[in-house]
């Protein structure tokens, strides 16, 4: 029997009523449309298969898990869905639409909607609202109109030419707990590919955290992209690495000219929060061997 067309990843660690409620979103269409499904566990209790194609993993981090899937499957693509992302009816058979066409891409980004606000003074976190269909190439582009690890689909053969997912950055790593993706985004429009920004799968991401959970949240997350930067620069990036710190500046900027319009401590807790990060991953990035 030949590969299927793509996987459905899933990678996931001690959050079981998240995962269940993605599993029910995603089985049942995954079926219908012909795709794989693989979860990817490195909880203390992994998940009891029931059908499903459960891989186990002792170790942590959600890059290494990517890597997991990536040489596990051998479908020709590997749409990653977070275990706090659901896609919507028809998510799948909308992605199998677009696969069947053979775009010229070696990624496929769909729309990825907030879901129901916990507050009413709230930052969405990893919402990639897509309005039209276009193909994104260059240098240039920012790694993060590309979208979000939380919902991505990539050839599976261009992952294994760029090395997979960096363990050293993501959820789980130690001190760059996130921006895998944007380093991932990055490396591939370096590499001369393409990605398909399309509005026709369509996931929700769960806004679970609380507002108090945002600010160190953002910190990561800047820590994380600032240490990607200095990751390109001290590689001989030098242009690259400096344009990637701008925009954390500009981001940190942004989100302080947010909460003066709008008022809000929140977002002034944030913009704090990020400009610490940014001062920490920075360092780190800097100091560190990559």
């Amino acid at each position: 029997m030949p590969p299927a067309t793509a996987a459905v990843v899933i990678c996931t660690r001690d959050r079981p009523a998240q995962l269940a409620r993605t599993l029910a979103a995603v089985r049942h269409q995954a079926e219908a449309a012909g795709f794989e499904l693989l979860v990817v566990d490195q909880s203390q209790t992994p998940l009891a298969g029931d059908g499903i194609r459960v891989i186990a993993d002792q170790g942590t981090g959600l890059s290494r898990a990517r890597n997991v899937a990536m040489h596990a499957s051998h479908a020709r693509w590997l749409a990653f869905v977070d275990d706090d992302c659901r896609p919507e009816p028809g998510w799948a058979a909308a992605l199998a639409a677009v696969l069947a066409a053979d775009p010229p891409a070696a990624m496929v980004c769909p729309h990825v909607e907030a879901g129901p606000a916990p507050a009413p003074d709230y930052v969405e976190v990893t919402v990639f609202p897509v309005r039209r269909e276009v193909l994104r190439q260059g240098r240039r582009v920012h790694p993060g109109r590309l979208g979000f690890g939380a919902c991505t689909v990539v050839r599976r053969d261009v992952a294994l030419d760029l090395g997979g997912w960096d363990e050293r950055l993501g959820p789980g790593a130690p001190h760059f707990p996130a921006a895998d993706d944007m380093d991932f985004n990055y490396r591939l429009l370096r590499a001369g590919h393409a990605a398909l920004v399309t509005p026709r799968p369509r996931a929700v991401h769960d806004q679970w955290r609380t507002p108090s959970e945002l600010p160190a949240l953002h910190a990561g997350y800047l820590a994380a992209w600032c240490g990607f930067a200095c990751k390109h620069l001290k590689a001989g990036d030098t242009r690259g690495g400096l344009w990637l710190l701008t925009i954390a500046a500009v981001d940190v900027a942004d989100m302080l000219a947010s909460a003066i319009r709008r008022r809000s401590r929140l977002r002034l807790r944030i913009a704090l929060a990020k400009l610490r990060g940014m001062v920490s991953g920075t360092a780190r990035g800097l100091a560190r061997s990559w």
